[in-house]
């Protein structure tokens, strides 16, 4: 199989939301209920209605928190932000970063899979990925107006509850934006490469998923990070590190609580569920 820094780095894990089993997480040993759940950042209105696990911890829940708070996003904020780090503030192109030839061979593979890449000619590499991927899971039929993210955040602001993010756009964007050139490039010649078979990829994460096998979803979601290990570092470590810090705080408050992040997060040695442990919080796997 082939990396999937595609779908696990870029915008998280797609997977069918009828599964029999889920990454659900309780945290033993609080004075509150605490459950973490594993998301699916885009889906397709066949996928729903969400498993009734996902519905039950929400009902439960006081609090919501997501990476991001996506009902305080403002789209004219986050363009203006965009505009500030996705395009290089020196005037270099997509061309420049990746070189002549690198870029010759993007050029190639995103026609392949009927993407203009030219399109993407004044974004930085990290940028480009990212929008490759989006287009890529759309042309697939997945929507992240379908994601349990967009739905579960219009249920609850419809419903009163407290939603909360666990970091800023600015932050979550940043941890791209910091990586050096060459990570960069790697990234989407990389993203590039698995986008072509993606569909194919997907069938054993999928598999797994439904199965509640959580050592094939770690082996899968974590396979091909070790190359990168500048990119394992901002976008899980130092992120995991941060979101388990305050998810400990969560834990000597009175409310309950439903955090919910990208499935990637909670898998392997340096998942957040293992940095909890680590601070004398168990966590058990629901099913």
């Amino acid at each position: 199989m082939t990396k999937k820094c595609l779908l696990l780095i870029a915008l998280g894990l797609v997977l069918s939301a009828r599964a029999l089993a889920l990454p659900l997480w309780e945290l033993e040993g609080t004075n509150n209920r605490v459950h973490i759940l594993g998301s699916v950042h885009f889906l397709r209105a066949t996928d729903y209605p969400l498993p009734a696990a996902i519905m039950a911890v929400y009902a439960d829940a006081d609090t919501l928190v997501f990476e991001l708070d996506l009902s305080r996003l403002d789209p004219m904020a986050t363009a203006e932000l965009l505009q500030q780090l996705a395009i290089d503030p020196r005037g270099n192109d997509l061309e420049d970063y990746l070189g002549t030839k690198n870029y010759r061979d993007a050029t190639s593979m995103a026609a392949d899979i009927a993407i203009d890449i030219s399109t993407l000619r004044p974004y930085e590499p990290w940028f480009a990925a990212l929008q490759i991927t989006q287009l890529r899971l759309g042309q697939l039929g997945f929507d992240g107006t379908w994601g349990i993210e967009t739905q579960l955040t219009l249920k609850a602001v419809g419903d009163g509850k407290d939603i909360g993010g666990l970091e800023s756009l600015e932050q979550q964007f940043d941890a791209l934006d910091s990586l050096p050139p060459t990570a960069q490039r790697e990234f989407l010649m990389q993203t590039l490469e698995d986008a072509a078979d993606i569909e194919a990829g997907l069938d054993a994460i999928i598999r797994a998923w439904r199965a509640g096998d959580v050592d094939t979803l770690e082996s899968e979601l974590l396979e091909g990070l070790a190359d990168q290990p500048e990119l394992y570092d901002r976008i899980l470590v130092q992120r995991n590190r941060d979101w388990t810090r305050q998810i400990v705080g969560f834990t000597k408050n009175s409310k309950d609580y439903l955090v919910i992040v990208g499935a990637l997060h909670l898998v392997g040695e340096d998942s957040v569920i293992r940095m909890l442990e680590q601070q004398g919080i168990r966590a058990r796997q629901l099913n």
